[in-house]
């Protein structure tokens, strides 16, 4: 809030300082999408033929020219199209024997949790029951100095 007992120099002081923040994040922004357009041009598959980055579902590569053709994710010249589908069942093999390794892992983590929680319950009860046992066996032992109050 604007106040009229406010030093010029200050008030200009921290305009400068505003000014300076946001640039710094606007450049933080750039810097950010920058580094977001290069990894994603850094995933994109390689013309066959000049190693030039393809986009995904173009027909030309841009730089060679060359007639592409696409199975999925993978791109190759006209005529690889049976090697083409070849490989991607092959990833989808490989992706599936992961997929499965990790639901193995998570299966034998769960179980050791659930083993682990078992094992603390019967400690906790064994514990108890050896507690009970002790303190009736000591139970005539046991003194309670609480004052004789009767009520006759």
């Amino acid at each position: 809030m604007w106040s009229f007992n406010r030093d010029p120099l200050e008030a200009y002081y921290e305009a400068v300082k505003e000014s300076q923040e946001r640039i710094a994040k606007e450049k933080d922004w750039a810097f950010q999408r920058r580094l977001v357009e290069k990894r994603r041009v850094a995933r994109l598959p390689d013309c066959p033929k000049c190693g030039a980055k393809c986009e995904y579902g173009m027909t030309q590569c841009e730089s060679c020219s060359q007639t592409l053709v696409w199975a999925e994710y993978l791109v190759g010249l006209p005529g690889d199209e049976v090697k083409l589908q070849q490989q991607l069942s092959l990833d989808q093999q490989k992706y599936q024997k992961r997929r499965e390794k990790r639901r193995h892992i998570r299966r034998r983590f769960r179980d050791r949790e659930s083993r682990w929680k078992k094992q603390q319950l019967l400690a906790f009860a064994l514990l108890s029951i050896a507690f009970l046992v002790i303190f009736f066996m000591l139970w005539p032992e046991i003194k309670f100095y609480l004052p004789d109050i009767s009520f006759d």
